[in-house]
């Protein structure tokens, strides 16, 4: 056993707030002979291009021989483990952490396709995409693949809603499908108190929950993005904040009198322009000199401040 925790501390002493592998001490796979390290993990804080890596990774070339055992010992998935990182540059570079107990007890499903495996794997890949998301999945079919040689194709998958996955069998390339439900939440800004329709947002007004955001009408924010911007319609307590619920206040209007400067760090000259247009942070507009009448453009800076072109 000692042998064990320092193999594993080898690989995983220097993976603090890195990407994260780990097995369950009960593990069901599909009715296949190749095993893969996919099958079997749970990824957590990896790109997708690690995922796919470690997903390629072969763990027994005939997993037929677990039929009797039904025991995979983490000192032979540890030895692979650290042969592939030794030989694979952003594996090496990602130095992901192995958690694994000493037997894992493997399971084959009764369908050819276990549904815990393909579930596992959806995971990995939606976590990838978003780590600071929580998923629910639902499996509602899995098909029976004409042989045992298939793999699932992940590359079109929707990140909510309904979903169907294929699997392509073998040579034939003969495509079947996995349908099912993905649910997400996801930290969202949720009012503290009624905002009335106009009122401008303040941080303080809003503080950050999960929200199911699977059927959301449009992205979400941070309190951050919406601090400043003005209610587009009224918010009750409680109520998710997205980026339709809100509008911006221009940062100039048309026959406002603005501050514009010309110049660098070093020479700086600033007046006082009409703007002749309404407009956002990074606009161009157009200004007026009230003492000349000539007409200018100008790129607003901040609110109020212009800067001539």
């Amino acid at each position: 056993m000692k042998l064990l925790v320092a193999a594993f501390l080898m690989i995983g002493s220097q993976a603090f707030a890195r990407p994260e592998v780990s097995i369950p001490a009960t593990v069901e796979v599909s009715q296949r002979p190749l095993l893969r390290l996919g099958d079997v993990a749970v990824v957590k804080g990896a790109s997708e291009s690690l995922v796919a890596k470690l997903d390629a990774i072969v763990i027994r070339e005939d997993a037929r021989e677990l039929l009797i055992s039904q025991k995979l010992e983490s000192k032979e998935v540890l030895k692979i483990l650290r042969a592939e990182m030794e030989s694979d540059d952003e594996l090496r570079a990602a130095k992901p952490a192995f958690i694994i107990p000493s037997l894992v007890k493997v399971e084959f499903a009764k369908n050819p396709v276990s549904r815990e495996e393909v579930q596992r794997k959806i995971l990995n890949h939606l976590t990838a995409r978003c780590a600071e998301c929580e998923y629910k999945l639902t499996i509602q079919s899995t098909p029976v693949p004409a042989n045992r040689a298939w793999d699932l194709d992940l590359t079109q998958m929707t990140t909510k809603g309904g979903f169907l996955v294929p699997i392509r069998d073998g040579d034939s390339r003969q495509i079947k499908w996995i349908s099912g439900t993905i649910r997400v939440s996801k930290l969202t800004p949720v009012t503290k108190r009624l905002i009335s329709q106009g009122e401008r947002v303040t941080a303080q007004d809003l503080q950050m929950q999960m929200v199911d955001v699977t059927f959301a009408k449009d992205n979400g924010l941070r309190i951050e993005d919406a601090n400043g911007q003005l209610a587009a319609r009224a918010l009750p307590v409680g109520t998710p904040v997205w980026t339709s619920d809100l509008q911006r206040e221009p940062a100039a209007k048309r026959g406002q009198i603005v501050k514009a400067i010309i110049g660098d760090d070093s020479f700086e000259i600033s007046a006082n322009v009409q703007a002749e247009d309404t407009g956002f942070v990074g606009d161009a507009i157009k200004v007026k000199n009230l003492d000349t009448q000539k007409v200018l453009s100008a790129v607003i800076i901040e609110k109020g401040v212009v800067k001539l072109q």
